[in-house]
């Protein structure tokens, strides 16, 4: 795992070592391990290492023994063994055992669409000095992040947006629209940035760069197909889930370093542990994070997990002061990012960086399997479930006209609206950003988001739980979770690998027929993650299996109470005459939402936004917003 920074520069302009040294050194957290450089015009790469495979060989810049390609590349592949040793068949000779040097193989093989036979995380950048061209390319499912920068003569890339403030140009101008997306949906949806001239490459994406200044739009290679098959058992369904985590899992533990896992005590971080306990001889370095309210800490179930896993499980308690640590978060993010639960993911990966270099996860399993309680309302305010439901329970000789109607009603309708969609998952309402922006600005409350508007084109159609899982695997989970995950980690130079959002894990997710992502049981609620409860049932008891969901985030609720210490940092920042928030909204609305806070009256959601947009807005004043 490693951080990556590079720049193509056209019109005769070569790039200059202290440009990339400087993007480089603004992400040399990302890898502690060491450093390298490759100027050749008109590129420029700059790499930072965290060595996890082949720690001795695989150094990076990294060329072809002809030098006409290089490559920096941060990620691992997990079947990179395997493409070795077909490569080698067709006539490849290696001189490293790095995942690194079997990409630029498979790119001298294949071309660009060489990702498609990738298995694992990434982000890249390959000069391809033959064909004069830049290609850059990220994962299936955004795992990795990668970022650029369009220049009049220039396209830069990194893997965190601090290393692009880097280039030398004048600053990037600030996006009205972003901050207005932030406040929809607590992070700046794929392409977007907070800067008008820097986006996000989408996952499952390349894009190729002609060293002349060409560029060809990104080429998406790969998308989720949710397509149910039918005619499986129960316990068929549970031996194929059961072999493909367990072999995810196994594939994810490929390191020539020590380990450890993240367990919450949470279902899916639990199933992950209690598999690397079975493929291991020794037993599994665990972490967790809980909190001083009880509402809020999940210790106790961590520790049980623990217990029945054999795992050594190492924690700690996060309390108010935690905030303390926002501003240097808010900064290495770049761009306002308002996940709150990157508080304790950020601690949870300082601790476990003090034992091991690598984790893994249990991120992805309520995407693929259908967990978040958001689900339960969507499919409860569908009106074909109503309609099947009355189809089902009206007897069939007394109502047959009204089931005839119901069942054409339910072949020429969609009932997968992405305006619904979209209100279902706001953080801050249409309403409330009008009151909040000034009035000058209330326009870009009415524009669009593409990857909204593109994932609803292709899942509109499609059943009701397919279209919200379908909806976050394009945002929710790269824009947000992943994100988070990411930044929080690599601050402490830790990698965080993710066996439940794997390609061989969500291709048999996709599949999964309706009743075994959500199943009604006899007090008629949903059971979300059916199948993979079933799975994690034949380890713990129904009582840790079948507990309301509590996810990771923090109390701010609680904290931003008047008298806390969390208000009192709040107040410093939002009420504070000269903030730069009151260069876009009006001050009255933003004071008016802080007093509204207290025991009787949750506003957390909106003061954290507001937070964290403001400390980013005080960090950033050279950025204007035209």
């Amino acid at each position: 795992m490693c951080g990556i920074a590079g720049i193509i520069r056209w019109a005769g302009e070569a790039p200059a070592r202290l440009e990339i040294e400087r993007m480089t050194e603004a992400i040399k957290h990302r890898g502690p391990d060491g450093e390298g450089f490759m100027l050749r015009a008109p590129v420029a790469f700059g790499h930072r290492r965290l060595a996890i495979i082949d720690p001795a060989g695989g150094h990076q810049p990294m060329s072809s023994a002809d030098e006409s390609l290089w490559i920096i590349y941060n990620g691992e592949l997990y079947n990179f063994r395997e493409l070795k040793r077909e490569l080698e068949a067709l006539g490849h000779s290696f001189l490293t055992r790095s995942d690194t040097e079997v990409v630029l193989h498979a790119y001298d093989e294949w071309g660009p669409r060489c990702v498609e036979r990738f298995r694992g995380m990434f982000a890249f950048g390959l000069a391809d000095f033959r064909q004069r061209r830049l290609l850059l390319a990220r994962d299936h499912f955004g795992i990795k992040p990668l970022y650029y920068r369009l220049g009049e003569n220039y396209l830069a890339f990194a893997s965190e947006l601090p290393a692009l403030r880097q280039v030398e140009d004048a600053p990037p101008t600030g996006s009205l629209q972003a901050v207005d997306l932030f406040l929809r949906f607590q992070y700046i949806p794929t392409p977007h940035t907070i800067y008008q001239e820097i986006f996000k490459l989408p996952p499952a994406s390349y894009m190729i760069v002609g060293f002349d200044g060409q560029r060809e739009e990104a080429v998406r290679y790969w998308d989720i197909e949710f397509k149910q098959e039918d005619g499986l058992s129960d316990s068929e369904w549970e031996r194929r889930a059961e072999e493909v985590i367990h072999e995810s899992v196994n594939a994810h533990l490929v390191s020539d370093v020590p380990f450890g896992v993240f367990l919450s005590g949470g279902i899916d971080s639990s199933l992950v542990a209690a598999h690397m306990s079975s493929i291991l001889e020794q037993p599994v370095q665990g972490f967790s994070i809980g909190f001083k309210e009880k509402d809020y800490s999940e210790l106790a179930f961590a520790e049980e997990a623990a217990r029945r896993c054999g795992v050594e499980l190492h924690t700690e308690v996060v309390e108010d002061n935690a905030l303390s640590i926002l501003p240097d978060l808010v900064a290495h993010y770049g761009e306002p990012f308002g996940d709150s639960s990157a508080i304790p993911t950020w601690y949870v990966s300082r601790l476990a960086r003090s034992f091991v270099p690598m984790v893994l996860s249990g991120d992805g399993g309520d995407e693929g399997f259908g967990g978040y309680s958001s689900y339960d309302y969507w499919m409860q305010t569908a009106p074909f479930l109503n309609a099947r439901r009355v189809m089902r329970d009206a007897p069939r000789d007394g109502f047959y006209l009204l089931r005839q109607a119901l069942r054409k009603y339910l072949v020429n309708r969609t009932n997968n609206e992405l305006a619904h969609w979209q209100n279902s998952i706001l953080y801050v309402s249409e309403g409330g950003r009008r009151a909040l922006w000034r009035s000058e600005y209330r326009d870009v409350v009415n524009e669009g988001c593409a990857v909204f508007e593109e994932a609803d084109k292709r899942a509109r159609f499609w059943d009701r739980l397919s279209y919200a899982q379908y909806m976050d695997f394009q945002t929710y989970l790269p824009c947000d979770i992943l994100t988070k995950v990411d930044v929080a980690s690599m601050y402490h130079g830790l990698e965080v690998r993710t066996p439940l959002i794997d390609l061989r894990v969500v291709e048999l997710a996709a599949r999964l027929p309706l009743n075994q992502r959500m199943r009604r049981n006899g007090s008629k609620t949903n059971v979300r993650k059916y199948l993979l409860k079933k799975v994690t049932g034949k380890t713990f008891p129904p009582e840790f299996i079948h507990r309301k969901k509590q996810g990771f985030a923090i109390p701010r609720n609680l904290w931003f109470l008047p008298g806390q210490q969390g208000r009192r940092f709040l107040e410093e920042v939002l009420l504070d005459s000269g903030s730069p928030l009151n260069q876009c909204f009006n001050p009255q609305e933003v004071r008016a939402q802080v007093l509204a806070h207290g025991a009787e009256h949750d506003n957390s959601d909106t003061l954290w936004l507001l937070l964290v947009l403001g400390i980013w807005l005080e960090q950033n004043p050279q950025v204007s917003f035209d």
